[in-house]
């Protein structure tokens, strides 16, 4: 089943990196009382880790005394998603460093000690801030994503982390982790495997030996495949409440009749991307491939 995620009043999932104690629990009792959820960290590492696995709707900073881990960390989550608002910790003097994360891409900052007044009004822009949903269109029956990523491996994890936030965020949480290991996949072996053509041996003989970055490296300055492109559409149909994702690769394809079938009940070994097709099959058996082998498309069910 789907949580509405659009509607400006619905609760909001909060992530605090911060390392007072009394910040954390002015933050903590305002926002319980307004129904939203908050996740903490104490460290801006910790923090980037728990942003990505969490997802949360609005991120709030403290400048910590080390100000660049602090503004290290708003840069970094606005790469990964800018329409997700951050907002500032500061203190009084530091006009410069609020400045420095504002321009970084933070929404807005709270001064501390925290008034809770002025962080209610803070957090309501915020909230206001986030873009709605589909769910919130009267008469949008559809809503159609298309992103073309190059053919690196280092952008699956944050593709993936974008698709995940921008469509399937309502999921609960175990299907969101099934759809998350089904999406890294897939995305990886249309850029491993179609893409740059690479086999899977060859892949696991280049870890071994630590040489995978160097492979990687190769195969993009071959002329023949850096130009190459993988696009990935999902589409949500509001009416049917179900998730389609769809993903083409440049490449020569392969025979995935000889991997796919309805039959199929144990994980293929020393197969990579036997072992891929079967982990998403098994979360999602309607798991279809073109002809060619280039394109995958599965679909996910909100209800």
């Amino acid at each position: 089943m789907i949580t509405p995620t659009g509607s400006r009043a619905h609760a909001r999932r909060l992530l605090v990196v911060a390392d007072n104690v009394d910040t954390q629990t002015v933050i903590l009792e305002h926002a319980k009382a307004k129904g939203h959820s908050v996740i903490s960290a104490a460290t801006p590492a910790l923090g980037l880790t728990k942003f990505d696995m969490a997802q949360p709707d609005i991120v709030i900073v403290d400048l910590f005394l080390s100000e660049q881990e602090g503004l290290g960390l708003v840069r970094k989550i606005f790469e990964r998603r800018p329409t997700c608002p951050v907002l500032l910790l500061t203190g009084a003097g530091h006009f410069e460093s609020t400045m420095v994360g504002l321009r970084a891409g933070a929404l807005d900052y709270v001064q501390q000690p925290i008034h809770v007044e002025e962080f209610a009004q803070v957090l309501q822009r915020a909230i206001h801030s986030i873009p709605a949903s589909v769910d919130d269109a009267p008469g949008v029956d559809c809503l159609e994503y298309v992103l073309v990523m190059e053919p690196d491996p280092e952008y699956v994890e944050s593709t993936v982390t974008w698709l995940l936030h921008e469509t399937a965020m309502g999921l609960m949480e175990p299907r969101r982790i099934h759809l998350r290991a089904a999406l890294q996949e897939l995305v990886m072996n249309a850029v491993e495997h179609g893409c740059l053509e690479l086999r899977y041996r060859e892949k696991l003989e280049a870890v071994a030996n630590d040489q995978y970055a160097e492979l990687i490296h190769q195969r993009l300055q071959d002329a023949r495949l850096r130009n190459r492109r993988v696009t990935i559409r999902a589409v949500y149909d509001k009416r049917q409440r179900v998730l389609t994702y769809q993903i083409t690769d440049e490449g020569m394809g392969f025979n995935w009749k000889s991997r796919v079938n309805d039959s199929l009940d144990a994980c293929p070994i020393g197969d990579g991307s036997g072992r891929g097709i079967f982990l998403v099959h098994s979360f999602f058996p309607d798991i279809m491939y073109n002809d060619r082998g280039n394109e995958v498309m599965f679909t996910v069910s909100l209800v």
